[in-house]
């Protein structure tokens, strides 16, 4: 993890060249707690919502049945309450927010896409919440998430964990929030699912609304994006950075978030498919090359997301965020 806070904090660096946008608040407040109806659970920090997770089958008025999901995190906030992710984007609506998902897999001899589900071949639900913490310094839950195909039923179970940390009292490191995340999927059957070489596939990342130029109500700008490596979207897809990022403008200002994968993820340094236009990127391990999980094997990925608000403050927001990461490390 040295490695990508000292590459997170180069990130920051030149982010702020990018431009002001509106500051930081000196301080998040409230203690973090669980709110969970039959619809979702959401993690608030006070008054203010992190993060909200979908128990339920979700599917808006006029998209097509096959789009029904569940099992994902959106709306993903900011500090200053922005939403700095999308669901069922206007044009994209099988991406949705915070996913796993594979693409191009091939399980007893047939073609499943458990991301694209306007291809109608099997999609995601959650199934139940194993567990909620609230703990000392963090809050969070697991939940179980069947990968459903249409022709062969469940094909990996997946637990999915997920914690949010209590925002420290410094001023200069309680301008983000800071969550990680466990993905543990276990293929239930007697059968090898084959994960092929892909142009993506696994993490999905889906960036606000505001970012996507199909959404002519909302649009406001292109996602920016920036890796470890510097890279931008011209140049960042299919490299191996430590840290990407996405950001932009926002009805009150500048967000983002920066996706920090496990150095002890499966690839580590695991490919990104940061694209073009889009305002999505995939943290992916078959960009190059594909593989496979038996039955009964737990395929394992864990990262850490960053969420803030503009660049300006006090201190640089390279110094804040040096500190965050520091204190959650």
């Amino acid at each position: 993890m040295i490695r990508c806070l000292y590459f997170l904090c180069s990130f920051v660096l030149l982010l702020a060249s990018c431009g002001r946008a509106q500051e930081n608040k000196e301080g998040i407040e409230g203690e973090l707690r669980i709110e969970q109806t039959t619809d979702y659970l959401r993690i608030m920090q006070g008054d203010q919502p992190v993060l909200n997770y979908w128990l339920t089958p979700q599917l808006p008025e006029g998209i097509p049945e096959h789009y029904t999901r569940s099992g994902f995190i959106h709306p993903i906030w900011s500090p200053s309450g922005q939403v700095v992710s999308d669901g069922f984007p206007a044009g994209y609506s099988h991406q949705n927010g915070f996913f796993n998902a594979w693409v191009n897999t091939t399980f007893r001899d047939s073609f499943v896409d458990f991301w694209n589900t306007h291809k109608q071949l099997a999609t995601l639900r959650n199934q139940e919440i194993i567990e909620t913490v609230a703990e000392e310094g963090v809050v969070g839950f697991k939940a179980k998430i069947a990968h459903l195909s249409n022709a062969h039923g469940e094909v990996l179970t997946e637990n999915l964990t997920v914690r949010v940390h209590t925002p420290t009292t410094d001023k200069d490191t309680n301008g983000v929030f800071v969550w990680d995340v466990r993905s543990e999927q276990t293929n239930v059957t007697q059968d090898t699912l084959f994960l092929n070489k892909h142009l993506y596939g696994s993490l999905g990342i889906r960036g606000s609304k505001h970012w996507n130029k199909k959404d002519t109500t909302n649009f406001m700008g292109l996602a920016n994006f920036l890796t470890s490596d510097g890279l931008t979207r011209d140049s960042a897809n299919h490299t191996h950075p430590e840290w990407t990022a996405i950001y932009g403008d926002l009805p009150k200002g500048k967000a983002g978030m920066v996706v920090v994968p496990h150095p002890e993820n499966f690839r580590w340094p695991v490919a990104v498919r940061v694209h073009p236009e889009l305002p999505y990127f995939s943290v992916s391990p078959v960009t190059e090359e594909g593989f496979y999980i038996v039955p009964g094997e737990v395929y394992v990925s864990r990262y850490r997301v960053v969420v803030f608000d503009g660049f300006a403050g006090e201190r640089s927001f390279s110094d804040r965020v040096e500190r965050v990461l520091e204190a959650y490390n």
